[in-house]
């Protein structure tokens, strides 16, 4: 398995638990990693930018990949920290997109957004929007959506967030022509 974590510059690269663990052909794809992009072994944390601050205000800046020992092919890939090129909202919106394509459809999924919102309780969470095929919303059942929310809550809460995301679908001209 490969565990994804959201880093920050400064003295404390990260907290909690990884965002999310998937088989490293999975994460390969998802996250653009590449064997050059190696930085360090499993026993060393990466940190980036001035170790003598706390810089979490400014928000995750990096995408970190970590490799076990048990997924690693010897001649491609070491066990330890891949920095991934992708930014960490970008990176996000892709594990939306992971978590919910297979209950929607990956032929009906073009790609997934998110912006910070509150739910009705005024807890912090995500407005997801799933951006369909054209034809998408015909395929898409009320119980295949019912699905898609709890899964997403399920994803969201294990990246820490604890309200109920609010979940919208829209196509390209829908969002062409909205405000």
């Amino acid at each position: 398995m490969a565990d994804i974590w959201p880093v920050y510059e400064g003295r404390e690269p990260t907290r909690g638990e990884p965002w999310l663990s998937l088989p490293l052909e999975d994460a390969i794809a998802l996250f653009e990693l590449k064997p050059l992009q190696f930085i360090s072994d499993s026993s060393r944390t990466p940190r980036f930018g001035p170790q003598d601050r706390d810089l979490s205000l400014f928000g995750y800046k990096h995408v970190v990949v970590e490799v076990y020992e048990d997924e690693s092919r010897p001649t491609d890939w070491k066990a330890g920290f891949y920095r991934s090129p992708v930014p960490p909202k970008d990176a996000f919106n892709r594990i939306l997109r992971y978590t919910l394509g297979p209950i929607l459809g990956e032929a009906n999924v073009l790609r997934v957004e998110h912006v910070p919102s509150t739910d009705s309780r005024g807890r912090i969470t995500a407005k997801v929007t799933v951006v369909l095929a054209p034809d998408a919303l015909q395929r898409i059942t009320g119980d295949i959506s019912l699905s898609a929310v709890g899964r997403l809550q399920n994803q969201l809460a294990a990246m820490g967030a604890e309200g109920t995301p609010i979940l919208q679908y829209a196509t390209e001209d829908e969002l062409a022509h909205s405000d």
